[in-house]
């Protein structure tokens, strides 16, 4: 008899889990009590259950074959369903001793919470002393409700009146009308859509708790353990839907709302409690030790920036002041009256070189200027390649006998005349900039340069024995302001933008610069452009000097010049029996000779004159005469300029220093 009574007893526990097992099995059906408590939890406008306990529950239900079945009501109803079994499981209850003994709780919360009080404006507060004779609105049967009447009004010794209702919406309503002064929620309150802008959150926070699935006693702890397998799972990837779900609902700017420094330090805190303790501190030595690198290397950068940008402005002084010296020294000579024929020859051509490298100094400056905001153009033209590399030989010959070094010019081009179409400044400028490098830091030995035809591109090079560049060192040695020695105290001197405005120009050309380099043996600058031939019968008008003896008609020109030597200048260059000048310093003065010589040829018009500037001038002289060219001088670079010049209704623009061909040219074009 009492085996058959042990037995009954047996199989009336262990029949709910067996039949519960045996369910899930075959998709089992779970009854959920759904309440309105967004975001964790609601009804939303489609009329289903949503919320960050919905997408978790749902996700669980997913992987374990579970079909929910939603049971809709307030808190209270369902927490009496909850105690009766009418339900198997709700979503979002908090902890406590007295629902451990009406229900089962799983071991792993969903995510953690605390209490905040709300008000609105006109019922400050700034602690939870503040609740003193306040009238204090929670939901019906719900921990705050508990909290407050067992705990806080005992643990502060306070004397207020509690409200309950039945859901969150009631409660705001309460306290809008003034029938509650503040109410107390949890932290989620904060993100649903029924916080707007006449709640305030005070930010006095406390009661920190942790949020879990309540179960019926009827449920078996099987079942638990599977919400617990599930929720560490989830928590645990990052790309789960429980994190998915809390991105979603936890917006932090859904409210543009101040958060209390209090509140600031609460959350961190509590969020150094929700981790494990070796994590964090893992997490903060890496954190720590990664800012500190990056530190290093902004504070490495920035110093190293400041001392490229010392070595530059040094540098720019030297290569200003070198050539400068050598103008004003030989020009002092050339005063010498015993000076033959000969030497002034000879001083004159120092001095035109001089004055030449001092401009290609200015003009590195502005280059790279140009090169930064990218308003380089290129001007195509047929170039005797031959001419140009016997010129550069020339220039650079005695830079090199001066150093005992020998300077070497190779062509492996067959072609009688090796003329291409480029773009001649830049190329030639990529040359000076490679050899100027290449005899400055030989110091015995030889430079040799050239070129060669390879396929349908030329090959251009500068080969050295100078002291060569560390191999570390042959990238950055092509950006701007970096040399192959950054010391202050180097014995070579240069701005640092030589080879970072070569590789730009090369680049613009359509190709590439390549290096080999050994420290202390050398180095070989290697780099292509396209080669475009020129035919035979161009290559003779080319080479054809254009000059005033040609002029064979008589015209009349309007030089608008302020500057005195720029004037003398243009005066000598346009000196011939067919052309008669009319020289003016202002813009004023230029429109009112304009006015009474309508028969004026052209207009060599400055661009910078006091009283009125050339631009101003140009558009008054368009207001009253539309066909005479007026040719702009300007020592201004860049694009907007020429853009301003050319609104302003100039026909063309020549560039100072004024080249004589140039000029020529023009006055040809336009007379």
């Amino acid at each position: 008899m009492l085996k058959k009574v042990l037995f009954v007893i047996i199989l009336f526990i262990g029949f709910p889990t067996v039949l519960f097992c045996e369910r899930h099995k075959d998709n089992t059906f779970i009854k959920v009590g759904v309440y309105n408590n967004p975001p964790k939890i609601f009804i939303n406008a489609h009329g289903r259950p949503d919320g960050i306990f919905i997408d978790v529950l749902k996700a669980i239900a997913l992987k374990e074959g579970l079909i929910p079945e939603y049971i809709v009501g307030d808190w209270q109803q369902l927490i009496n369903m909850l105690a009766k079994g009418e339900i198997d499981v709700l979503p979002d209850m908090a902890y406590s001793e007295k629902r451990d003994s009406l229900f089962n709780f799983n071991n792993l919360s969903v995510i953690n919470t605390w209490l905040e009080i709300y008000t609105t404006k006109r019922t400050p507060v700034t602690s939870i002393i503040d609740l003193q004779n306040k009238k204090v609105g929670v939901l019906k049967g719900s921990y705050q409700e508990d909290l407050l009447n067992n705990k806080v009004k005992k643990d502060f010794n306070l004397s207020f009146k509690i409200l309950t209702y039945n859901n969150y919406a009631e409660t705001v309503q309460a306290l809008k009308n003034n029938e509650a002064d503040v109410m107390v929620a949890d932290r989620f309150f904060y993100f649903s859509d029924i916080f707007d802008d006449q709640i305030h959150a005070t930010g006095v926070v406390f009661h920190p708790n942790e949020l879990y699935f309540g179960f019926s006693k009827k449920i078996p702890g099987k079942v638990l353990t599977l919400f617990d397998n599930n929720i560490s799972k989830l928590k645990n990837d990052t790309n789960s839907e429980f994190y998915i779900s809390t991105n979603k609902w936890l917006d932090i700017h859904k409210h543009e709302h101040v958060i209390s420094p209090f509140l600031r330090w609460f959350i961190i805190i509590i969020s150094i409690f929700s981790i494990l303790a070796i994590a964090f501190i893992i997490l903060l030595r890496n954190t720590v030790k990664y800012k500190t690198a990056e530190l290093m290397v902004a504070k490495q950068n920035a110093e190293e920036s400041d001392r490229l940008k010392t070595v530059f402005l040094q540098n720019i002084s030297h290569e200003i002041r070198t050539p400068m010296n050598g103008i004003l020294g030989f020009i002092e000579l050339l005063n010498d009256e015993e000076l033959v024929e000969k030497d002034k020859k000879n001083y004159m051509d120092i001095v035109t070189k001089s004055g030449q490298r001092l401009l290609n100094t200015i003009n590195d400056v502005i280059e790279i200027s140009k090169i930064e905001s990218g308003q380089i153009s290129l001007h195509y033209s047929n170039v005797n390649i031959g001419e140009m590399m016997t010129d550069l030989y020339e220039f650079f010959r005695k830079q090199a006998n001066e150093k005992n070094i020998r300077l070497l010019y190779n062509s492996n081009l067959q072609e009688k005349i090796p003329l291409i179409e480029t773009d001649r400044s830049l190329a030639e400028k990529i040359l000076v900039n490679l050899l100027r490098n290449a005899i400055k830091f030989t110091t015995e030995g030889s430079v040799e340069f050239g070129y060669y035809r390879e396929k349908n591109d030329l090959i251009f090079y500068v080969n050295d024995t100078g002291c060569g560049i560390p191999a570390d060192r042959h990238d950055a040695i092509l950006e701007r302001f970096v040399q192959s020695d950054l010391n202050l105290t180097r014995a070579h001197e240069g701005s640092g933008l030589g080879l970072a405005i070569a590789k730009a120009y090369i680049e613009l050309l359509g190709g590439k610069i390549k290096l080999e380099s050994e420290e202390n043996k050398g180095s070989k600058f290697y780099f292509n452009i396209p080669y475009i031939p020129v035919k035979q019968k161009e290559n003779t008008m080319v080479a054809e000097k254009i000059s005033l003896v040609q002029l064979n008609k008589q015209i009349t020109i309007l030089i608008a010049e302020d500057d005195e030597f720029s004037y003398m200048y243009l005066e000598n260059i346009l000196r011939n029996d067919l052309i008669t000048i009319i020289h003016t310093t202002n813009g004023i003065d230029a429109v009112e000779i304009m006015k009474s010589n309508p028969d004026i040829t052209m207009i060599l018009m400055d661009i910078k004159m006091p009283q009125m500037n050339g631009l101003v001038a140009t558009r008054h002289i368009r207001d009253f005469n539309r066909s005479v060219p007026v040719i702009a001088q300007t020592a201004y670079a860049f694009k907007e300029d020429k853009e301003e010049i050319f609104e302003s209704g100039c026909t063309d623009f020549i560039t100072k220093p004024i080249n004589r061909t140039e000029l020529i040219r023009l006055i040809f074009k336009y007379s």
